[in-house]
């Protein structure tokens, strides 16, 4: 299995690698190979990588210091080619770059292929900046100030065209539902039911999973052909869900599966979406500790490799752990990878 990714470093850098990785025999796993292929300077601590495989490019949030002071966006362009790689600033909204505190890009799927919209969310305001990927500059705000909003995470779905927004717990610590943005009109079309968490979306728009840690809820909205979201139906976990992949299921046509790891303890959950069989994958060590890692509150990522890779890969602490998704179960250990827990994969596996 070949696998290329980028993958952040304290300091100023990010590092593209390729590995190799392979099961040997029995319950022996090794890495064959780890080629090291170059380092690409950035700004001053980076924390975020995200590839969009629309324009070939990674997206990358740095901080400039501890305190958020200074955070930048940059892009590297060209990001699967062979050449020297280097980073190239985006248009500061408001002319300031330093109010930046995440961004979101949807990934490309089956029914779109192209992306041409992203978002960037500001530090304390009830706003979603909308941005052109081709250009990487400003397009419009789209206020959440009527329900008091300010996004924490972001999701989409092509069925419907509707963005899913997280918002940030009130002053008193009182969480809120989601809200529902069209992504045609950019207007908030209103809450999403009595739902609150973290929004993921399958690849085919058709599921929107949904990880409430303080509930210990996984709850999952099935969205019909005609963009209607319907109820949810919930899976009570203990296992502190830090972060969600999709994989598509080798078993049944059109179907996804999705990946969860967890923040606390060494299993992965899986759990098939039609059905809402679960299964746990054991074994893969401790993840890096929360205060080990304040630049999100994801501690341990959990990453596909593609609309039809079969690959999926998570972190713990001291390695990197390749999951197959064909057969639900680990495929292979990468040792010596210290907190190794923003990856991007670039091209399929």
């Amino acid at each position: 299995m070949h696998e290329e990714h980028f993958s952040v470093t304290r300091g100023a850098s990010i590092v593209l690698t390729v590995t190799v990785c392979r099961r040997v025999s029995g319950k022996r796993i090794k890495t064959e190979s780890n080629y090291f292929s170059m380092t690409v300077s950035t700004d001053p601590y980076p924390v975020k990588l995200h590839y969009d495989k629309s324009h070939d490019q990674v997206w990358l949030l740095s901080w400039g210091d501890m305190e958020r002071n200074l955070p930048t966006l940059q892009v590297i362009s060209q990001a699967s080619g062979r050449v020297s790689h280097h980073t190239v600033h985006t248009q500061p909204i408001g002319r300031r770059f330093d109010r930046v505190d995440d961004f979101f890009i949807p990934a490309s799927s089956l029914i779109i292929n192209h992306i041409r919209f992203g978002l960037i969310f500001h530090r304390n305001e009830p706003v979603l900046h909308k941005i052109d990927l081709e250009t990487t500059s400003y397009v419009k705000n789209i206020s959440l100030r009527e329900y008091n909003c300010i996004p924490k995470s972001v999701t989409y779905t092509p069925l419907g065209g509707y963005y899913f927004v997280n918002c940030r717990p009130d002053s008193t610590g009182a969480t809120r539902p989601q809200l529902v943005v069209d992504g045609v009109t950019d207007s908030v079309i209103g809450q999403n039911r009595d739902v609150t968490g973290a929004p993921y979306a399958s690849p085919d728009g058709r599921y929107l999973v949904t990880v409430d840690d303080g509930g210990g809820l996984m709850r999952i909205q099935v969205i019909s052909e005609r963009g209607e979201i319907q109820e949810p139906f919930d899976i009570h976990t203990n296992l502190h869900l830090s972060d969600l992949a999709f994989q598509r299921s080798f078993t049944e046509i059109h179907q996804y599966n999705v990946f969860g790891s967890s923040g606390r303890q060494t299993d992965a959950l899986f759990v098939e979406l039609r059905s809402g069989k679960v299964k746990m994958i054991k074994s893969l060590k401790e993840a890096t500790e929360s205060f080990e890692w304040p630049w999100s509150s994801r501690n341990r990522a959990m990453t596909g490799s593609g609309l039809f890779g079969q690959y999926l890969m998570t972190p713990s602490r001291e390695s990197l752990f390749i999951l197959d998704g064909r057969l639900n179960k680990l495929n292979c250990e990468i040792t010596d990878v210290l907190k190794g827990n923003v990856v991007v994969w670039v091209g399929d596996s």
